[in-house]
């Protein structure tokens, strides 16, 4: 398993669905946390954005930034009580601390600040609610339309634009290919034809820009879809809802 471990993230199930149910209300009701998203996504950051696919997703970037808030949170208003749920966090990701490093917001930040064993956690905690996440196209759809609103206002960042000022094309690496790939079956996500070569060698993969380049949609693989060829061109620079069907885990 050593070997493999690289392919592998570990599910620990500390309040997954909870951070999920954070985040995706974020995201769908953007204008009522507009401030804190500016801060994740305004100014410098929107350089983030424009990288062209990075591992460390744009979504990757925004759970960060999320998920640390809610995890700090109990000692940016600590009282009296006990921080329980951080404490529940450091538990289950066998962080090492002791009573005084939660003492006072000074000393859980020094302690933070040289604690690598706080930093990968939370890196295990992102990527385990990043999967939850990767899984749901249409959640996907609603956050690089985020994403390209923020693309659209840049001023910056030009040696990744076109003249037109949209970002620019590029090729798609192959990792970002075979995980869109086996995210959506071999299945072309609009008409769910099947695109495995190994069974129907006439068909042809596209990988789509869910929200278009030419809508300042993003280079990053959570941007991307499986559509057959067909779809992909009838799609071409429109924004369209995401097909809203996904496979069942067994028939009726």
């Amino acid at each position: 398993m050593a070997d493999k471990s690289k392919h592998y993230y570990q599910a620990r199930g500390f309040s997954v669905y909870y951070f999920c149910n954070a985040v995706f209300n974020v995201v769908k009701d953007a204008g009522s946390y507009l401030r804190g998203i500016e801060e994740i996504l305004g100014d410098m950051q929107v350089l983030n954005l424009m990288r062209p696919f990075h591992k460390f997703t744009n979504l990757h970037h925004f759970l960060n930034a999320i998920i640390r808030d809610i995890i700090e949170e109990e000692m940016d208003r600590r009282d009296k009580h006990q921080p329980r749920f951080l404490i529940g966090f450091l538990q289950t990701y066998k962080v090492p601390f002791i009573a005084a490093n939660l003492a006072d917001e000074d000393e859980f930040y020094n302690f933070v600040s040289e604690s690598e064993r706080y930093h990968a956690a939370l890196d295990d905690l992102i990527d385990e609610v990043f999967h939850v996440f990767f899984n749901d196209v249409r959640f996907l759809q609603s956050f690089n339309e985020l994403c390209a609103r923020y693309i659209d206002g840049a001023g910056f960042g030009q040696e990744y634009m076109t003249q037109a000022g949209r970002l620019k094309r590029v090729p798609i690496p192959a990792w970002a290919r075979r995980a869109v790939f086996h995210r959506d079956k071999g299945e072309c996500r609009e008409c769910k034809r099947s695109l495995a070569m190994v069974i129907n060698r006439l068909e042809t993969e596209r990988y789509d820009h869910i929200v278009p380049l030419a809508r300042f949609g993003a280079n990053d693989v959570t941007n991307l879809q499986l559509l057959c060829e067909p779809c992909n061109l009838k799609k071409a620079a429109g924004l369209q809802p995401v097909s809203p069907f996904y496979p069942r885990a067994f028939g009726p």
